[in-house]
């Protein structure tokens, strides 16, 4: 009958073929069966499947999207990531990306996409905290995986038929709010190589990301301007930098400091600045603005707690710490000099949407986040204020009550 499909067996093979359509499209595969009756039986089940797909109540899988591995969707996702997606702005894969995509390969890589499940994702978060990964970094590679998914669900032709059930974990005992006070940030531009300072001080003065601003090149300064081209920007935005008196300072030392063939305004002896953490690590530790911890010992709860002392000894294990393995570093980072600089521009007085045409933040609850208006001390203070108030009007409510009872 029209509709059932139908078995047949192609010369040379003992196996039996299964034949069925859904929307027009025709599915041929094997049954891996050499009785007919069990070969029936393959396609009862795939008409079943079909027939649920026809109604809406679960996605029918075809062969060759059973036959798909995570492998080759990560592939797509990398393939997608460089193109830039909608804007088709060429991006570069960053080390911390390749890292987390290695990491995808090696638990989910050889497995099927169409079989991963939600279970298997829970498995993978187990195992990622086992190691002492916080929340926000396990949501990094969750984030990876489901959009290489929603990649192959969205290709044309279509790769898979479903996407994958990613959790969202909570990142609320995570967030940064790290910031620098004047003096602070003065004392790490005064420690600092000469090549890092510069970037530093632009970066207080901006509140620009580490990555753009070791992308600057002199081409982009144009009179009082610098012109950043979108392929620069995170969000794939070009946007400009009005130069003020004290990025002017900055950038007249940088010409002092320019190397012939080196078309970047921030460099390193002609070379581009590519790793940071060692010198600016030591710097903040050196200024009481961050420890070195041992990374070998760990309470029951995976933390960090043991502090090396300055000779980068482990009171707990006494390992010492050299070499190109370095010890675990918590601190300030140089992300906080963005949450600085918005933090200064908004108590500033400024408006949010002025802000953001400096610090380049592409909406208000970002820019809020970053700018974190009140540090802990000023909360507290706000708090013993309110309820200094709340005192006060009790103490005038009792009066009132004597005034009237009298």
């Amino acid at each position: 009958m029209r509709g059932d499909g139908r078995i047949y067996q192609r010369s040379g093979s003992s196996f039996w073929w299964a034949e069925y359509s859904l929307r027009g499209e025709t599915f041929r595969e094997s049954t891996k069966e050499a009785d007919e009756a069990k070969a029936r039986k393959f396609l009862k089940r795939r008409l079943e499947e079909v027939g649920a797909d026809r109604i809406g109540a679960r996605c029918f899988i075809g062969p060759q999207q059973e036959r798909v591995l995570v492998n080759t969707i990560l592939d797509d996702l990398l393939t997608e990531y460089k193109l830039g997606g909608k804007r088709q702005i060429a991006r570069e894969v960053t080390a911390p990306m390749e890292s987390q995509i290695n990491r995808l390969r090696k638990y989910f890589g050889a497995m099927r996409a169409m079989q991963v499940h939600k279970r298997d994702v829970s498995d993978f978060i187990s195992t990622l905290r086992a190691e002492g990964k916080k929340n926000a970094s396990i949501n990094r590679f969750l984030q990876l995986l489901q959009q290489a998914y929603k990649i192959s669900v969205k290709a044309d032709p279509q790769v898979l038929s479903r996407m994958l059930t990613v959790p969202k974990l909570d990142e609320s005992d995570n967030v940064r709010k790290g910031k620098f006070s004047p003096a602070e940030a003065e004392a790490v531009f005064n420690n600092l190589p000469k090549h890092m300072a510069d970037v530093a001080r632009w970066a207080y003065e901006t509140g620009a990301r580490a990555g753009e601003i070791l992308k600057l090149k002199w081409s982009y300064v144009s009179g009082d301007v610098i012109s950043i081209p979108a392929t620069d920007c995170k969000n794939r935005k070009p946007r400009q930098i009005a130069l003020t008196p004290e990025l002017e300072v900055i950038l007249e030392r940088r010409r002092a400091a320019q190397v012939a063939g080196c078309p970047l305004i921030f460099h390193h002896d002609g070379h581009a600045i590519t790793d940071y953490r060692h010198c600016w690590h030591t710097v903040c530790v050196l200024n009481g603005l961050g420890r070195f911890y041992c990374r070998d010992c760990r309470d029951e709860q995976r933390n960090f707690t043991f502090a090396l002392d300055a000779d980068k000894v482990c009171p707990q294990c006494g390992k010492k710490w050299t070499g190109p393995r370095e010890p675990k570093y918590i601190g300030r980072v140089f992300h906080d000099f963005r949450r600085s600089a918005s933090h200064e521009l908004l108590k500033a007085g400024n408006s949010i949407e002025d802000c953001k045409l400096i610090t380049g933040h592409a909406t208000d609850a970002m820019f809020r986040r970053y700018a974190d208006l009140f540090t802990d001390e000023e909360k507290q203070e706000r708090q013993r204020e309110t309820q200094k108030r709340r005192m006060e009007w009790r103490e005038a409510q009792a009066v009132e009550v004597t005034t009237r009872v009298q």
